[in-house]
């Protein structure tokens, strides 16, 4: 089974490593040049560059969005929860009041008007 998924992996890398798909039309050294090259640009460590300032590089924790506007779209949705919460609890209609059963356990037999099960007269089962 494992053989069989490396197998199968295998396949796939070279699938996509060759696949005319990724790589248009070049000769295969272009391809494993371009490729190798692509790999290089993935590893290496670019900045993020979210904020820069007399050159050095700060991250900005409000993703550009002035701190005021966050203050307001959290206040806003903690004061219309409230509002939704109490209007669901003000308008809930409660269930039927049904009173409830009263008197001890009676069986299924004589709820529904069947007969006993401990009757002797009645065959039960197979035999």
């Amino acid at each position: 089974m494992a053989r069989l998924l490396s197998v199968c992996l295998l396949a796939v890398a070279f699938g996509c490593l060759f696949a005319p798909a990724f790589i248009p039309a070049a000769p295969r050294s272009d391809r494993l040049s371009a490729a190798a090259g692509a790999a290089v640009l993935a590893t290496v460590p670019a900045g993020a560059e979210a904020f820069v300032y007399k050159g050095k590089e700060y991250f900005d924790v409000f993703y550009g969005i002035d701190p005021l506007a966050w203050a307001f779209c959290g206040f806003s949705i903690v004061y219309f929860g409230a509002v939704l919460k109490n209007a669901a609890q003000k308008y809930n209609i409660s269930p039927d009041k049904t009173p409830p059963k009263v008197g001890g356990f009676v069986g299924k037999e004589v709820e529904n008007g069947e007969p006993s099960y401990m009757d002797p007269s009645i065959k039960q089962g197979p035999y």
